[in-house]
This record gives C-alpha cells, sequence and structure tokens, in this order.
C-alpha cells in the first residue's frame, strides 16, 4: 500500500519535473496521490506543466514499484529518504518557495543544526581565500554554528574542514546522487562530514553530477541557512548564484574583501558594492544576524563535545592555533601562561594525532 512518502519520491524521481513545478502540482492537487491520479487535462491546467510533462507523470504513476527499487538502493548505499511529510525534513527549507518532494541523506540533521551559516566561494581559490573560509568556519563551529557547503574543491572543502577542526557539525549539499560523489578526491572529506553532520542531494540514486545540477542544489545551501558567506567569486561564480538564492530566500549575504587585482574577488567586490554585508571576522556575522546571545562561546563549550581523547590541556591549546597564524612555542607560552617544555609535549600529542601540523620554524597551524 502506497503512502504518501511514497507517492512523494515518486515525484522526485521525475527529473524533467523541477521543484518549483512539483510544488505548483502539490498545491493544485493537494496531495502527491492526487498528482498522479489526476487527468491528462487536470495536469495541463497547471502553470508549466507542458503535455509531455503530463504525459510522464501518468507514465510515472503507472509504475509504483520503482520506489521501493529506489529505497532499496539508498539502504544499500547506507542513506535515507525524507519527504516533505516526515519529521526530520528541514524545517527551514519549508520556508523556501520550492523545497524538493524528497531529499537524500546520509547522517544526520535535527535541531542542533540550526543557527546554521552557508560559506561558499571558487573552486579555484587561493591560499589567502582558502585560509579565511576555513578561519571563519572554525570560529563559527566553536560558537555552536553549523557550517554549510557544497563539498566542492577550494573554498567549500576548506570550510567544512574548518568546522570539523572545531569539532562542530557541517553539512554538505551535493549536486549529484549521494552514491555519484564529486568530486572523487573529497571522500574521506565526505565520510568525516556523515560523522559530524549530514551529507544532503534532492538528486535520486545513481544521478551523475551533471553541470546544471549545482546552480540547482545552491538553493538549498542557501535555504538551510540563515546566511550565506561568499569567499572568493569570479564575475560568473556559482557563488553568486547561491548569493542570488538567499536574498530571493530572505537571507543575509556576506562577502569577504579580497586583493584588488585578483579575479577571484571580483565576484564578492561586486556584492559588497551592491550592499552584502562586509565580513572581517566572526563578529561581523554574529552581530549582523543576532546570534550573540544564542550561540555557545569558546569559554562555555562542553569539553564532551571535543574530540574523542582531547586532554584538558589539548583542548586549551588548541584554542590558541589557527590556520592563517602559525605560532611558535613561545607565542604559545605567551598567550596560554605555560612553561616552553609543557607547550612542547602538549603539542606532540596533538601532532601524532593529526590533530596539529608543525610547519617550517617551529610554528603549529591546525590540521587541514
Amino acid at each position: 500500500m502506497m503512502e504518501e512518502r511514497d507517492w512523494l519520491v515518486l515525484l522526485n524521481l521525475i527529473q524533467e519535473l523541477t521543484s518549483l513545478s512539483a510544488t505548483r502540482l502539490l498545491e493544485a492537487f493537494g496531495s502527491a496521490r492526487a498528482v498522479f491520479q489526476a487527468t491528462e487535462e487536470q495536469l495541463r491546467g497547471v502553470e508549466r506543466i507542458t503535455p509531455k510533462l503530463a504525459e510522464r507523470l501518468i507514465a510515472q504513476g503507472r509504475r509504483p514499484e520503482v520506489v521501493a527499487e529506489e529505497l532499496s538502493r539508498a539502504r544499500a548505499a547506507g542513506c535515507t529518504i525524507v519527504t516533505r511529510v516526515d519529521e526530520t525534513y528541514p524545517n527551514i527549507l519549508r520556508t523556501i518557495h520550492d523545497p524538493p518532494p524528497a531529499l537524500y541523506r546520509k547522517g544526520t540533521w535535527g535541531e542542533e543544526d540550526q543557527p546554521a551559516i552557508a560559506i561558499v566561494g571558487s573552486r579555484r581559490a587561493s591560499l589567502y581565500g582558502q585560509q579565511t573560509a576555513q578561519r571563519l568556519a572554525y570560529d563559527l563551529a566553536l560558537r555552536g554554528v553549523t557550517i554549510v557547503s557544497g563539498l566542492a574543491r577550494g573554498i567549500d572543502a576548506a570550510a567544512h574542514r574548518g568546522a570539523l577542526q572545531a569539532d562542530g557539525r557541517t553539512v554538505a549539499v551535493l549536486g549529484s546522487g549521494l552514491d555519484q560523489l564529486y568530486p572523487p578526491e573529497h571522500h574521506a572529506l565526505a565520510e568525516q562530514v556523515t560523522r559530524h553532520g549530514v551529507l544532503l542531494s534532492e538528486y535520486p540514486m545513481g544521478s551523475p553530477p551533471l553541470s546544471y545540477h549545482f546552480p540547482r542544489r545552491n538553493r538549498l545551501i542557501s535555504g538551510l541557512s540563515a546566511g550565506v558567506v561568499i569567499v572568493e567569486a569570479a564575475h560568473r561564480s556559482g557563488a553568486l548564484i547561491t548569493a542570488d538564492c538567499a536574498l530571493e530566500q530572505g537571507r543575509e549575504v556576506f562577502a569577504v574583501p579580497g586583493k584588488v587585482d585578483s579575479i577571484t574577488s571580483h565576484g564578492t567586490h561586486h556584492l559588497l558594492k551592491q550592499g552584502a554585508r562586509l565580513v572581517t571576522s566572526v563578529e561581523d556575522i554574529v552581530e549582523e544576524l543576532g546570534l550573540a546571545a544564542t550561540v555557545e562561546t569558546v569559554s562555555s563549550r562542553s569539553p564532551a563535545t571535543r574530540a574523542e581523547g582531547v586532554t584538558d590541556e589539548e583542548w586549551t591549546l588548541m584554542h590558541h592555533l589557527r590556520a592563517d597564524e602559525p605560532c611558535d612555542v613561545d607565542t604559545l607560552t605567551a598567550k596560554t601562561g605555560w612553561t616552553a617544555s609543557a607547550c612542547t609535549s602538549t603539542l606532540l600529542g596533538l601532532e601524532l594525532r593529526h590533530l596539529v601540523k608543525q610547519l617550517p620554524g617551529k610554528r603549529f597551524v591546525p590540521w587541514s
């Protein structure tokens, strides 16, 4: 017996159908079941439903068995499917005008993932851009904010890693099926995200990372977030599409300034000229969104949330390390008040577990 959630999965499997058209159909007929029971003439009466798409809907309604097949493929990949009628569907996505009928999920999404901030930007990011994204994500995650991005190369990956370094929560929204991870070199990162957050996609199992999928998924990155931070973007960057989606959804848009002669600064500087909020530190984001009273500060963060096996001393020392400001032992002794030998032995323990990395000149940064 097909339930409403099954009909929603069936609706979501029609890749020619956009989420906006699916929403119009659901509003017109009241349920996914009713959509598949409608006549071709009734379907064509809905805005943007062409004769060809109406025929596709009718044909899909005659194949309910594909739902069981899709659920089986998802289970085999360790994924679950949540639909609009499920309590576990992200409530914040219900507020956008075109939420997907179904979402594929690997990991967990819950109340702890609000508030969330998206950090996105160029795939061909500079070292400055990656360090900035990583630092902002790290500082936000330390305050209890979930970091949302797209698992892409460059800024996205740096944002996820920053959140993970802070033992925080992070969400990656893919432009492919969850069993078709892209880019392929981010498999290890995706596994970390799954353990400390969730991988999400609206695309059915087996969906390849087609180019037009990514602009479409960007509305989910912004839709899951209270605001979007753009770190490096060229004039036609996909990150600017995410900024446009954020504005349409009533989310705040932030931009990080860059070098005036850098191609990847053109987009962010354009956003700043258009009124995006300037970001030079995490406080710019926290204050603008009014999160100061609700976020969890570093000083109040519970040791129970740290990575397993990290001691109080190691946890304290890690708070003084930043990816963009390598520290030597003398600097750390001044910051902590510890002896040089105490700092050195603590750093050694962190190095052995790949939580801290030593750079030339015996300077230390968080492991990336």
